[in-house]
């Protein structure tokens, strides 16, 4: 899922690391908000007016006018998806506050026969293959023959998994090494008490695994990307005081780091009750206006990059319509029965393009109230005109 940072965190981050040179290194090489940012965008993004310039912007630039720039590139990606998101398990040790996963009840794992039905099929042109998407993947028994599993296909050019790090051990980390796979950490609170209050696991865990992990990249032969994501019930200020913080910046990996806020938590859809959420935990509603990311992607009648950027592949099979349909509540075609070609270019996925480049975004149930739609013009960040992957992105799933 997509993290947005706003202008005031983005300020916030800039004046706190620049006295810090671990932070400075770790967020400067990755955050293109950071202190190495363009000083006129810099001064730009000051001025009081520009959340609603910004607004304005999108508006336009998300309008039909211009969706001539990205027809040729969504025509390649319909031939064949970029990047597969296999849900290899949809189960989850965490329990996150803000996430819907704990009132899941169709929950298991993918059968391993399934699993090498669909990597078969993928191998043969390959992509971007992601791990986890609505669970913790780590906790599958068969991670590691899985991984192993893609080394036979080479068109499989990069591989990632997503985890909260409870179970980055070392009984998976050397297999995540030793196969290049990149590493995308959800971690959020840094504060003890705050981690364990809110995502209800220990912290001593993660802290270790994730330290004890960015020890081991640093020494293997050849490293791997590290993202690590942190949105805070605390200050900015305050998680970067945190011990970890500090710890995790010496190191070479990237980190998208967040206060919680209206425009930082997704609804997943509507799945999650974001203003109960809000007045629950006293989440401040300053910047809360029209102008705000995500309020604009609600009204966002654009094409939905989801439908072209991936495939999202549920745990037992299933093809459901994007990564917020935790619930698998439009499925487009089953993996089981079918090739991926036969899902990627079916009847249902062509229905629900043709709806989204009609502008009727609101015909599709799923869409009515999703805050992550964001325009099919941000499939150009992840994809060259040739439908393939940027090599300067580090991971999928920023």
């Amino acid at each position: 899922m997509n993290e947005t940072p706003t202008i005031e965190k983005t300020e916030k981050v800039a004046e706190v690391i620049k006295n810090d040179s671990f932070a400075n290194s770790a967020i400067q090489q990755n955050n293109p908000n950071s202190t190495s940012e363009n000083p006129v965008k810099k001064w730009i993004k000051k001025i009081p007016f520009f959340p609603s310039m910004d607004y304005f912007r999108r508006k336009v630039y998300d309008s039909p006018l211009f969706d001539g720039s990205v027809r040729p590139l969504a025509k390649t990606l319909e031939e064949w998806p970029g990047a597969l998101l296999i849900d290899i398990t949809n189960r989850c040790n965490a329990k996150c506050v803000w996430c819907p996963n704990p009132d899941l009840t169709n929950v298991g794992a993918m059968d391993m026969d399934v699993y090498r039905k669909i990597i078969d099929d993928f191998g043969t042109r390959g992509g971007v293959l992601t791990f986890g998407t609505f669970g913790e993947p780590l906790m599958d028994k068969f991670m590691q023959e899985r991984i192993e599993y893609l080394k036979r296909y080479r068109k499989i050019h990069k591989v990632e998994v997503l985890t909260n790090a409870f179970f980055l051990n070392d009984k998976i980390v050397p297999t995540l090494l030793e196969h290049g796979v990149g590493v995308d950490i959800s971690l959020d609170e840094l504060d003890k008490q705050t981690f364990e209050d809110v995502k209800k696991m220990s912290f001593d865990v993660v802290r270790d695994n994730i330290v004890n992990f960015l020890e081991a990249n640093k020494k293997a032969a050849r490293p791997v990307p590290v993202n690590i994501r942190i949105k805070t019930l605390k200050t900015v200020e305050e998680t970067m005081e945190q011990e970890l913080f500090k710890i995790i910046s010496s190191h070479d990996c990237s980190v998208v780091l967040n206060s919680v806020d209206d425009n930082i938590i997704s609804n997943w859809a509507g799945k999650l009750d974001k203003e109960s959420f809000i007045k629950e935990y006293e989440i401040s509603t300053n910047n809360k206006t029209r102008y705000t990311h995500k309020r604009f992607n609600q009204t966002n009648v654009a094409p939905c990059t989801q439908l072209w950027k991936w495939m999202v592949v549920y745990w037992d099979g299933s093809v459901v319509l994007c990564c917020a349909d935790m619930f698998s509540r439009t499925v487009v075609g089953d993996l089981k029965s079918n090739s991926i070609t036969e899902v990627w270019n079916g009847p249902q996925l062509k229905k629900y393009r043709k709806q989204m480049v009609s502008r009727r975004r609101f015909d599709v149930a799923i869409c009515q109230d999703c805050d992550i739609h964001l325009s099919w013009h941000n499939l150009k960040e992840y994809y060259d005109t040739n439908g393939n992957f940027l090599p300067d992105k580090k991971f999928i799933m920023g």
